[in-house]
């Protein structure tokens, strides 16, 4: 009894896993996302990193030195030493020497870095597209995959109904060799057609397991069985989304120039210091001269700039700068092309197999019908194995053409969501 409760929890754990809702939350919160989450989070970060540039830089700094002759603790004029040296006081000299301050730059104007500032928050904007166009690819993939699994299964039910099918009139055909109604070849017949038809099942299980891998890589889920689809909204296909990334890149290509012309701009910034130094067995002078250390504060501050006058790389980088740009820009024109033409194929391919679906209902409908009054003619003597064999056939066919007409209609939606960067938790449910 616990063994049978244990199973029912089992399989209803499985099931409410399969919908699609539950598979796409699942496939948000797998690793293959978040890594992608935490790419565009690095890109954000060297948007910072350029900014950061240009906020003051703040340091401490402190040593100890020891020299093998009196050296100066900080500059002193002449008419300081001579005051110093009248009053008998301590000249700023000493052996050994401790320092201890902080200095402070401010980057004042650099044009390079808002050229740079502005090419990062271009690369975040496109590792941003591309983390977005990475999940809507998964979506796509994973719809694909569970209709893949749904027309497996599909296919997977009719081969049994067709088997069960032949397994009835295989019985009955059996009866009627025993009673010499029938030749031996008869009985052969429908045994090679059921053959068939468990190496067709076979082949299903193996390509059932690689759908289901996908949905486990994707989600990390291992759901019983397929989850139901069903439109819930449009498409909106007004703009493509898939070359936003390109898009993004291409700006960031542009600012790379600027930033290479900047090279050649002035750079300019301010600048202060403050060192307190203490200096142990000063060199004393006059007669009155007394002290064991000696402790002096030197401090300043200041604006400058540098600018090159001559500096060919500079030119060769806003060169190449300018070639990266145009590959960019022919790749994003080759980009937005293949992918117009993939989305014109895509809204055709959608009308036809709606069509198809439609086409291929009615024939299964029919070719039941045409089975059922086969299987009266075959029992009546009036056709063959062969021709009874044959209507079994079709309708396999024209169940498996229904099945994929199915899948690919699912398929090819999710693929021209993607496009247009439709979410499809939005679409389908």
């Amino acid at each position: 009894m616990r063994r049978t409760i244990a199973l029912i929890a089992l399989v209803a754990a499985g099931a409410e896993a399969t919908t699609m809702e539950q598979l796409f939350r699942a496939l948000k919160k797998h690793p293959v996302t978040q890594m992608d989450r935490m790419q565009e989070q690095a890109a954000r970060l060297g948007v910072w990193q350029v900014r950061e540039k240009l906020l003051p830089t703040i340091t401490l700094f402190g040593n100890a030195e020891h020299y093998n002759s009196p050296t100066n603790l900080r500059p002193m004029s002449p008419a300081e030493s001579t005051r110093l040296a009248t009053e008998g006081k301590p000249l700023p000299f000493a052996t050994t020497i401790e320092r201890i301050g902080a200095k402070v730059t401010i980057p004042l104007y650099v044009r390079e870095l808002y050229a740079l500032g502005r090419k990062a928050e271009a690369m975040a904007m496109s590792a941003r597209a591309k983390k977005r166009l990475k999940i809507l690819q998964n979506e796509a993939m994973l719809l694909g995959a569970d209709a893949r699994w749904r027309y497996l299964e599909a296919l997977d039910r009719a081969l049994r109904a067709r088997r069960r099918s032949i397994e009835k009139v295989l019985a009955d055909t059996r009866l009627k060799v025993q009673s010499g109604r029938a030749p031996g070849v008869a009985q052969t017949k429908m045994e090679v057609a059921l053959d068939r038809l468990e190496i067709a099942r076979d082949a299903l299980e193996a390509k059932k397991a690689q759908v289901l891998g996908t949905i486990e890589a994707l989600t990390g889920l291992r759901p019983a069985a397929p989850a139901p689809i069903r439109r819930r909204g449009s498409l909106q296909t007004k703009q493509l989304f898939a070359t936003r990334p390109v898009e993004w890149l291409l700006e960031a290509k542009a600012h790379e120039i600027e930033a290479a012309k900047s090279k050649l701009y002035p750079v300019v910034g301010a600048s202060a210091s403050w060192t307190e130094s203490y200096g142990q067995n000063p060199v004393l002078m006059g007669p009155h001269a007394s002290g064991d250390h000696v402790h002096r504060g030197y401090g300043s501050y200041g604006i400058g700039f540098t600018m090159p006058i001559f500096d060919k790389s500079a030119y060769t980088g806003i060169e190449k700068a300018r070639v990266e740009w145009m590959k960019e820009r022919y790749r994003l024109a080759k980009t937005r092309q293949e992918l117009t033409a993939q989305a014109r194929v895509l809204r055709r391919t959608l009308k036809l197999q709606r069509r198809s679906r439609d086409l291929a209902a009615r024939s299964v409908a029919k070719e039941k019908k045409l089975l059922r009054y086969a299987k009266v003619a075959f029992d009546t003597g009036r056709m063959s194995e062969e021709e009874y064999l044959r209507y079994e056939e079709s309708l396999l066919q024209s169940q498996s053409a229904l099945y994929e007409a199915e899948a690919g209609y699912w398929q090819s939606l999710g693929e021209l969501a993607v496009l247009y960067g439709n979410d499809l938790e939005k679409v389908v449910r």
